[in-house]
C-alpha cells in the first residue's frame, strides 16, 4: 500500500506530510523522554521485524498479493508514539534506499501506515481487553484491530487519490476496501500469532496490568523475534511477485490516472543500489533480496536506537 509518486496532488502531499511530521515531531520527544530503556532495543528488533515480514507478499487473489504492514503489532507492543516513530523509520528506510513508495509522498505514506494504522490498532486492542481482560480478549483486540488498521489505510488512501482528482473516490473506496480487506485477514493472523507467543513468554509486554517478568532481560524475546527477521529476510525472495493491492486496484482495475504515475518525476531517478530490493550488480535474484533485506533491517534497527537513545540533557540526567 506504499504510494508512489504521481498518485496524489501536492496539496494533497504537502497537507499530508504536515500532519505526519508534526505528529513524528512530538513522537520522537515522547519517546526521548518516556519509553522504558529496556524497551528501546525491543523498539529496534521489532522495527527490523516489520520491515523484513514486509517483503514476503503473499497471493490473495487472482492477479493480486498482499504484505504484512506492521503498524497494529507495533502500537500494541510499544504503544502509539513509539510505533509512530518504527513504522516511519521503516518507511523512510523503504522509499530512501529501496524506491518502495515516493519520496514526495512519504508523508501520506507515514499518514497511512505509520501514524493510523498504529492508532487503530492500539485503541481496538485496548477496547477489546477492556471488555474482556482475558488471552482471548488479547487475540481477538489484536486481530481486529490490526484488520481494521488495514481495511482504513487503504480507504484513507482512496480517499486521498479522491481528493488528488487521480481516481474516481466511489470505485476507489469500493476497490480499495474489498481487496485491503482480504489483505487484512493476513494481518490479523500474523499480528495475533505473534501477539500470542508474547503473551506465552512475556504477558508484561502486551498485558500492562500483568507483573510477570516485569524486571526481568528482553533477551530472549529480542533474540526471537531477531531471529523471525533473519528469515523473513533470506527467505524474501520467495514473495509473491503480483501487484500488491494498491498496485492492482490503481493500474489494472483502470479506477487510477496511470498516465499521471508514468510521468511523474522520480526524485531519486530509478533508485539507489538496493532497488526493489535487489542488489545492483548481483546477478543471483535470491541471494540479492536476501542480501539487500539484511542491509534493510540492519539500518531500521540501526536508527531507531540511535534516535531514542538521543536524550535531551538535564540536570537530574547529568
Amino acid at each position: 500500500m506504499h504510494i508512489p509518486e504521481g498518485m496524489l496532488s501536492l496539496p494533497v502531499t504537502a497537507v499530508a506530510g504536515l500532519v505526519s511530521f508534526t505528529t513524528l515531531a512530538y513522537a520522537v520527544s515522547w519517546v526521548r523522554r518516556h519509553l522504558d530503556e529496556r524497551k528501546v532495543v525491543l523498539m529496534a528488533v521489532l522495527g527490523a521485524l516489520i520491515f523484513a515480514l514486509q517483503m514476503l507478499n503473499f497471493p490473495i487473489q487472482a492477479g493480486t498479493s498482499g504484505h504484512f504492514a506492521g503498524g497494529a503489532l507495533a502500537g500494541i507492543l510499544l504503544g502509539p508514539w513509539p510505533a509512530v516513530l518504527v513504522m516511519t523509520t521503516v518507511l523512510g528506510v523503504q522509499a530512501f534506499l529501496f524506491a518502495d513508495g515516493g519520496i514526495i509522498a512519504l508523508g501520506a505514506n507515514i499518514l497511512n501506515l505509520g501514524i493510523l494504522a498504529p492508532l487503530v490498532g492500539y485503541g481496538v486492542h485496548r477496547l477489546a481487553v477492556a471488555f474482556a481482560a482475558t488471552r482471548g480478549g488479547h487475540l481477538v483486540g489484536a486481530f481486529l484491530g490490526a484488520w481494521l488498521s488495514i481495511l482504513l489505510a487503504a480507504l484513507a488512501v482512496a480517499g486521498e487519490l479522491g481528493l488528488s482528482g487521480t481516481a474516481h473516490p466511489q470505485l476507489a473506496a469500493l476497490a480499495m476496501g474489498g481487496t485491503h480487506a482480504l489483505i487484512g485477514i493476513g494481518e490479523g493472523l500474523v499480528t495475533a500469532a505473534l501477539i500470542a507467543y508474547l503473551l506465552q513468554v512475556r504477558p508484561d509486554l502486551v498485558d500492562a496490568a500483568d507483573q510477570t517478568a516485569r524486571r526481568s532481560s528482553l533477551r530472549g524475546v529480542t533474540l526471537t523475534l531477531a531471529g523471525i527477521a533473519l528469515i523473513a529476510a533470506a527467505f524474501s525472495f520467495l514473495a509473491s511477485s503480483a501487484p500488491d493491492g494498491l498496485e492492482w486496484v490503481y493500474f489494472e482495475q483502470g479506477v487510477g490516472n496511470a498516465q499521471a504515475v508514468a510521468q511523474a518525476p522520480k526524485v531519486l531517478g530509478e533508485g539507489g543500489p538496493l532497488a526493489d530490493y535487489q542488489v545492483t550488480g548481483l546477478e543471483h535474484e535470491a541471494l540479492g533480496s536476501a542480501l539487500a533485506g539484511l542491509i534493510g533491517l540492519t539500518i531500521v534497527g540501526g536508527l531507531l536506537v540511535a534516535v531514542a537513545r538521543r536524550r535531551r540533557k538535564s540536570p537530574a540526567a547529568a
